[in-house]
């Protein structure tokens, strides 16, 4: 009792009536001069502790009622309080087209970093390259209109990632209603459309290592769902089909 008046900060006359009714319902068993919950009472809680983390996410900020969340699946859709402890940053309007310098540093000692961007970002590029060769494992998913503005303007560089042997580079579809992600061992940033599908390079951060697991698995939701470019070869083939036609249908996305 002693240690549920500290955590709960009430006194024993407060919580005695509520323990009755947590016991009377099979949800608290007093054993041994201490209280625990009974098997039900797991079960409700891992159902309450859910609904909680949903409701401190959506009273930390409007970011997820303002923005279009079609880009996540249902079954990571039920597990978004997984991202309550996110913050949102927003940039400085006067840097707001200069590269971010605190996102580089921030994922520049990732020991992996996996990325799916359907906006295009040049300035990430030379992180993905030093992280490649200093051997952390990189996924790069892009949609196919980034991807080959990627190819216009650094080639080399594109064809050097995809022969990286820690490096596996992916391509997608456009039409994926989901602007940015990214997640390393440090952390994870997400940014999305908003309900107009415009892109204000406003994004969330989180550290916490239930935020990073749950970004990893919409990442590979992703890639299950992308095309590999393994080797220079698969470029020339790429170039090759956005030169005569777009991407096979089996390509696109499908949340289901």
């Amino acid at each position: 009792m002693e240690e549920i008046k500290t955590l709960l900060d009430v006194s024993p006359t407060a919580i005695l009536p509520q323990i009755k009714r947590l016991t009377d319902s099979d949800l608290v068993i007093q054993k041994n001069g201490n209280y625990e919950l009974t098997d039900m009472g797991d079960l409700v809680f891992k159902k309450v502790q859910s609904l909680v983390n949903v409701l401190t996410l959506l009273e930390r900020d409007n970011y997820w009622i303002e923005h279009d969340l079609g880009g996540i699946p249902k079954y990571l859709l039920d597990r978004i309080g997984d991202l309550k402890d996110c913050k949102l940053i927003e940039p400085d309007p006067s840097q707001i087209f200069e590269p971010s310098t605190e996102l580089l540093d921030f994922f520049s000692s990732s020991r992996y970093l996996m990325v799916f961007s359907s906006f295009y970002r040049p300035e990430f590029l030379p992180l993905y390259t030093r992280l490649g060769r200093l051997e952390s494992d990189i996924t790069l998913i892009f949609t196919e209109s980034v991807l080959e503005k990627i190819m216009q303007n650094y080639e080399k560089k594109i064809r050097k990632l995809a022969t990286l042997e820690n490096t596996e580079l992916f391509v997608c579809n456009d039409g994926v209603k989901l602007a940015e992600l990214m997640v390393s061992d440090r952390g994870m940033i997400i940014s999305l459309f908003d309900s107009n599908g415009r892109f204000y390079y406003e994004y969330m951060s989180c550290s916490e290592p239930e935020a990073i697991i749950w970004a990893k698995e919409l990442i590979e939701f992703y890639k299950s769902r992308a095309w590999q470019i393994e080797n220079e070869q698969c470029i020339d083939n790429l170039i090759g089909t956005a030169e005569s036609e777009a991407f096979p249908e089996s390509m696109m996305f499908s949340l289901h």
